[in-house]
């Protein structure tokens, strides 16, 4: 059963965003590339719980409140399949830091490192910043990228899937 995964975006700028905090990887998937914070959710964990930690696990910073913004499916060629619920968070507090799996560092919106990220970024995180809710599926032959989709959703749209999501996995969990 593959694991569920979440990636949170801390955001600076009321309505129009002005700065994205992204953090280098340094070790694992996506070594010394630019993303947001996140992981995998673990047992028992609901999955704004893993947003919540993962954030201050990997940079020291708790937010308030999240806002639940996508959920994003990965297909690669040996089989292996990534399912991500995207989220951003305003409302920071604690001490920026670096951890031994990331380092922060807070980019422009117009200035953000999509070629130093995974080849997916630029695909998805424009849809992310305008505040758009979505889901996005992203199809790997190798490093090749041989299929996308980036689409719009409804907030309820998003809770929704969330649910089913959840739901078939625990129940795969069970059976297995």
């Amino acid at each position: 059963m593959a694991p569920l995964y979440t990636i949170i975006f801390p955001l600076e700028g009321d309505k129009d965003v002005s700065q994205v905090l992204l953090g280098l990887k340094k070790r694992g998937l996506g070594d010394g590339l630019w993303n947001g914070f996140g992981g995998k959710v673990e047992a028992g964990e609901t999955i704004a719980a893993c947003a919540h930690r993962e954030l201050e696990e990997e940079c020291g910073l708790q937010a308030s409140r999240l806002e639940y913004v996508g959920v994003i499916y990965i297909t690669c060629s040996n089989d292996v399949e990534y399912t991500i619920f995207a989220y951003t968070a305003r409302e920071l507090t604690g001490v920026l830091c670096e951890s031994d799996e990331m380092r922060p560092q807070w980019f422009g919106v117009d200035e953000l490192p999509y070629e130093l990220a995974h080849t997916e970024a630029k695909l998805w995180w424009p849809t992310m910043l305008s505040g758009a809710a979505f889901t996005a599926r992203f199809v790997f032959d190798g490093d090749d990228l041989v299929e996308h989709c980036v689409e719009h959703a409804s907030q309820s749209q998003l809770e929704q899937l969330q649910l089913e999501i959840v739901e078939d996995h625990n129940s795969r969990q069970t059976i297995s």
